[in-house]
């Protein structure tokens, strides 16, 4: 199967490549800098590398006729009308130079609980379904892996002693999910007609506060306990620490999140168990997993830091 990444520098894009090579598909990777992507990707010269600004039609490469499906990851970050007609645009774009190909299905990623871009994302998604490939969207939790978003937080957390939490989010209930479980999704819906025009929760199978899930962090990331402090509300000593430290995560994503802990994060239905069959990690097994992918095998010997 040949498969279209476009976003292949995302941080889903990125870890998809692999999974994609090792089913043996054909993977062409859409980015703006060819030159970047090639001397920065461990698998650049295992893909074909076409360079292509979706802000930009005429920077596009002619994409290949036998295209079989595309994967659109772009990050669309439309907390302001500006960004909005962006998001729109480079999905319309994709839309344009994908219909001179043979492309059946696009796949997406949103969020479950995007409230405050909601209506810019239906409008991308609306943009999305308007060509001839069938689109499908997923639609997703927190996101545990190596250079997530969620687990740069983690880390930042922990980092001092003691651990900072607003009450805010104490009670916060969340449906976190593995990087790799979300990998297995986009993999199985590719191709899959039954997941065809239609949009999925997707979600691991704990459903946790995130003060049991900071629990479940320490206890794997720390051999000594430290202390909580849990704060009234969310300082913006906190949240400027935390935009400005959330790297390589980009400072809207990182706000994203943030704003995301102010509300549950579940899924609302289950209906992608009927299309695909994933057994996923539970989120004490996802932590252990993205440490192992991050290289850290003693997790007994992080160490504890202090407080300057």
């Amino acid at each position: 199967m040949k498969v279209l990444l476009a976003g292949a520098n995302s941080y889903i894009g990125t870890h998809l490549i692999p999974i994609l090579l090792e089913k043996g598909h054909h993977v062409v990777c859409l980015v703006r800098d060819k030159n970047h992507f090639t001397n920065n990707h461990p698998h650049a010269y295992d893909v074909t590398v076409l360079r292509g600004d979706l802000l930009r039609r005429q920077s596009i490469d002619p994409l290949p006729e036998d295209i079989d499906a595309a994967c659109y990851l772009i990050n669309t970050f439309t907390q302001t009308s500006e960004f909005a007609a962006l998001a729109a645009l480079s999905a319309q774009n994709f839309m344009d130079v994908i219909a001179s190909t043979n492309c059946r299905q696009t796949i997406t990623l949103s969020d479950i609980t995007d409230k405050i871009s909601r209506d810019a994302r239906l409008n991308v998604e609306n943009i999305l379904r308007s060509g001839k490939p069938a689109l499908t969207v997923l639609n997703t939790s927190m996101i545990i892996g190596p250079g997530s978003a969620a687990w740069e937080m983690f880390n930042i957390l922990v980092s001092k002693t003691p651990v900072v939490i607003p009450r805010a989010w104490i009670k916060t209930r969340v449906q976190p999910i593995a990087v790799v479980d979300v990998l297995q999704y986009i993999n199985a819906c590719l191709l899959n007609e039954k997941t065809y025009n239609r949009k999925f929760d997707i979600g691991g199978p704990d459903v946790l506060t995130f003060k049991q899930m900071m629990l479940i962090y320490i206890a794997i990331h720390k051999t000594v306990k430290p202390g909580i402090v849990i704060l009234p509300f969310l300082t913006t000593h906190l949240t400027s620490s935390l935009l400005n430290n959330l790297t390589p995560v980009s400072y809207p994503e990182a706000q994203r999140l943030i704003e995301s802990l102010k509300q549950d994060c579940l899924c609302r239905e289950n209906s992608i168990r009927e299309a695909i069959s994933v057994s996923c990690l539970t989120f004490k097994q996802s932590v252990k997993s993205a440490y192992e992918a991050s290289g850290v095998r003693n997790l007994k010997n992080m160490p504890l830091l202090k407080s300057n």
